[in-house]
């Protein structure tokens, strides 16, 4: 029986240790102090950790022997894949970023742009003077839906090619470590919790909103992609004038509605269509036009009705609202004002604090979760969740409720 426990047990207290020290260096005392364990228990992991490379003494401590994460033992790759750019940024063991670069998405599609990623990260190396094969985490985001068994990319709206490909084959052809994929939407929200305005919530959506739309939904905690990786894509959420248009069937009714060519055709539809795009829209509003004002407000009302669907649904925490359309300050208090119209109950609604760079940062923070959870396990809560005996989460209980009791040896 110990050794099916012993194992479980090592490794909670890798993952205890490695996130005691993501957040500063300790020293023995101080990491059995913080995590509530005996200073053998401690020791023991440090000294395993230390030979596997994750673990080095703090440099900087002068007097006391302090214990850090290794940042440049490995780095992680975030990649955020859009029509007209790509971005990615290197971030070292601990997920600060090293070195950012984005340009524009190879205009050819298909695999050309996985190659182009492949690039972007060797010039990134190169400047951080580490090797490519140091990368031991990928995480890539891309418009459309990825289907979670085949990893085939569907639904993409801006880049030619992308769709049926494998996702998963074809960044495991360029890369090494933990590989993943995922919507552009949903790591913009995953930033948003990581380090953005978000932080501390647990059913939170954001809801990105300009030449297209889109929405990145967690619940309890958990991103929620659904059966086939579609869980998202409200622009076919049936919202708009005329929800049954071959134009509504095609796009989606809601993003036919309230995206930016919608915006744009309301706008001439007033009798200037010298107007060429959203941005000059908002330029008008904010210099007097009347017919500005009337365009915000019809679209204002649409992401309004969209959001009272979803809250009726599922109860969340927090609207996030993002994209170049969303995130305008002047749409998100029109939309404040107009859910008062059609929800009772009041709802924060907020605009995206990372702005442009959310599906980076969701990026960065999903590798570096990734390496984690790969060098060290996963997160404490989640390993004890899924055991099936009891004793290791009775024995966690017992540590942070009491004077810590060496039950174990780590061997």
């Amino acid at each position: 029986m110990m050794t099916t426990q012993i194992p479980l047990l090592k490794m909670l207290v890798r993952r205890l240790i490695a996130d005691a020290l993501a957040a500063s260096p300790m020293t023995i005392s101080e990491l059995g102090t913080h995590i509530n364990m005996p200073e053998q228990n401690i020791v023991a992991a440090i000294t395993e950790l230390q030979g596997e490379g994750w673990i080095a003494v703090d440099e900087r401590s002068l007097s006391d022997r302090k214990f850090r994460l290794a940042a440049d033992a490995v780095y992680v790759l975030g990649v955020d894949v859009g029509g007209t750019k790509i971005a990615a940024a290197l971030a070292d063991a601990t997920g600060q970023i090293v070195a950012e670069l984005s340009e524009p998405t190879d205009p050819r599609g298909s695999t050309h742009v996985f190659d182009q990623i492949c690039r972007l990260a060797q010039q990134m190396t190169h400047s951080a003077t580490c090797r490519r094969g140091r990368i031991r985490s990928v995480v890539a985001g891309f418009p459309g839906a990825i289907d979670p068994q085949t990893h085939r990319i569907t639904l993409v709206p801006n880049i030619r090619g992308l769709d049926g490909l494998d996702v998963q084959e074809e960044l495991s052809n360029r890369f090494s470590g933990a590989i993943a994929h995922e919507n552009d939407v949903n790591l913009a929200a995953l930033g948003e919790l990581a380090t953005g305005c978000a932080q501390g919530c647990t059913n939170v959506a954001f809801v990105a909103l300009g030449t297209g739309t889109g929405l990145g939904l967690v619940v309890d905690g958990r991103l929620v992609r659904g059966a086939s990786g579609g869980a998202g894509e409200i622009a076919y959420l049936p919202i708009g004038a005329d929800i049954t248009s071959p134009e509504a069937l095609h796009v989606g009714a809601f993003e036919h509605d309230a995206g930016s060519v919608a915006m744009l055709k309301r706008y001439r539809a007033k009798g200037d269509a010298s107007v060429s795009s959203v941005r000059e829209i908002f330029d008008r509003l904010n210099g007097g036009d009347p017919a500005a004002g009337e365009v915000l407000n019809a679209t204002a009302c649409s992401v309004a009705l969209a959001i009272t669907t979803l809250q009726a649904v599922l109860d969340l925490d927090l609207f996030v609202l993002g994209g170049s359309i969303g995130a305008r300050p002047e749409l998100i208090e029109r939309v404040r004002l107009q859910i008062g119209n059609v929800l009772a109950r009041p709802v924060r609604i907020v605009g995206s604090a990372l702005g442009t760079r959310a599906g980076l940062i969701g990026a960065v923070s999903t590798a570096t979760e990734n390496l984690r959870c790969h060098a060290f396990g996963p997160p404490v809560q989640q390993m004890l969740a899924s055991t099936k005996n009891n004793i290791v989460g009775d024995w966690y209980e017992t540590q942070h409720r009491s004077a810590p009791q060496p039950i174990f040896a780590l061997k």
